[in-house]
C-alpha cells in the first residue's frame, strides 16, 4: 500500500475500496497482511463495512470457519455484527449443508436483538424448500407477515416452488393468487416455476394462461418448459391454445434460433399439417 507516497488521505472508506479489490484475488496471506497492516501502519480503524466485506468474501470462498472467526474477532474489537453479517453467514451455512450451525446463528442473532430481514428469511426458506419442507417454508413466510415484514418476489417464488416440488399444486396456486392479492406482479422466475410444474402435473389450462401472459410481457420460459406445455396442449386436444403459444414464440424479440422454432413446430406437426390441408 503506497497511498502515503502520493499524498492520498487514508480513510476507512478508501481502505474498504482497496479491501474489496484485494478480496477478489483470494490471496489469504495478502488479506491477512492487509487486515493487520492497515490499523497499525496507517492508523485506520476497520469498521463494520470492512468486516462484512471480509466475511462475504470468505463465505464465497467456502471458508466458513474463517468467516465465523472474523465475526468473533470483530466483537472482541468492539464492532457489533449487524443483520448483514448474520445473514451472510446464515445463508452460506445453509447452502453448504451446515444447517445446525445456521440455525444456531439464527438463534444467536435473535438473542442479541438483531432481527432477521427479508434476505435472512429467504435464506432459511430456501433451505426448507431444498429439504422438501414446503409447509414449514410457508409458515415462515407467515411469520414474516406477522412481524410486519413484506415477503418479496424471491420469497413467493421459493414457497411456490416448495409446494410444487412436494406435489401440492393447489397450494402453489393459492400462494400465486395471494401474491396478486397483495399487489405484487410475478416475475419471470415465478412464471417459469408455475408453468413448469403445472405442465408436469397435467394442468395445461393454467399453464397455458400463465405462459401466454409471460410471453406477452416479452419474457420467455426455457425451451424444455415450452415443449412440455406444447406436448400437453396437443395431447389434450387444446390445439388453439398450442397454436397461440407457437405464434407468440414466433414473435419473440430477439427471435428464437430457427432450430428452436422448428422443434416447437415438430411437436405440433400433425395439427399444423391438418390446418394447411384444410
Amino acid at each position: 500500500m503506497t497511498w502515503h507516497l502520493f499524498g492520498c488521505k487514508r480513510t476507512v472508506k478508501s481502505c474498504n475500496a482497496a479491501l474489496k479489490v484485494l478480496m477478489q484475488t483470494r490471496d489469504l496471506a495478502a488479506i491477512d497482511l492487509f487486515l493487520k497492516e492497515v490499523p497499525l501502519t496507517f492508523g485506520v480503524q476497520l469498521d463494520l463495512i470492512s468486516v462484512n466485506i471480509v466475511i462475504h468474501a470468505f463465505c464465497g470462498m467456502g471458508i466458513l470457519d474463517k468467516a465465523y472467526l472474523v465475526m468473533l474477532e470483530m466483537e472482541k474489537a468492539g464492532i457489533e455484527p449487524d443483520v448483514v453479517t448474520y445473514t451472510t453467514l446464515v445463508s452460506a451455512c445453509y447452502k453448504n449443508g451446515q444447517w445446525v450451525i445456521a440455525n444456531g446463528l439464527w438463534n444467536l442473532m435473535v438473542w442479541k436483538s438483531c432481527y432477521p430481514n427479508v434476505a435472512t428469511f429467504n435464506a432459511r426458506i430456501q433451505f426448507l424448500v431444498s429439504r422438501a419442507l414446503a409447509w414449514e417454508a410457508n409458515s415462515l413466510k407467515g411469520l414474516m407477515e406477522c412481524m410486519g415484514m413484506q415477503p418479496d418476489e424471491i420469497t413467493y417464488n421459493l414457497v411456490i416452488k416448495g409446494f410444487c416440488r412436494a406435489g401440492y399444486l393447489e397450494m402453489a396456486k393459492r400462494v400465486y393468487l395471494g401474491l396478486h392479492g397483495r399487489g405484487y406482479k410475478p416475475n419471470v422466475k415465478i412464471y417459469q416455476t408455475m408453468v413448469h410444474y403445472l405442465s408436469e402435473g397435467g394442468e395445461f389450462d393454467w399453464a397455458y394462461t400463465l405462459c401466454k401472459d409471460c410471453m406477452k410481457k416479452s419474457w420467455f420460459l426455457n425451451v424444455d418448459t415450452v415443449c412440455k406445455l406444447l406436448e400437453g396442449l396437443k395431447e389434450s386436444g387444446k390445439f388453439d391454445k398450442a397454436r397461440m403459444i407457437l405464434m407468440l414464440a414466433e414473435r419473440r424479440c430477439p427471435p428464437y434460433p430457427a432450430k428452436i422454432l422448428d422443434l416447437f413446430k415438430f411437436i405440433l406437426r400433425g395439427y399444423l399439417k391438418s390446418m394447411v390441408i384444410g
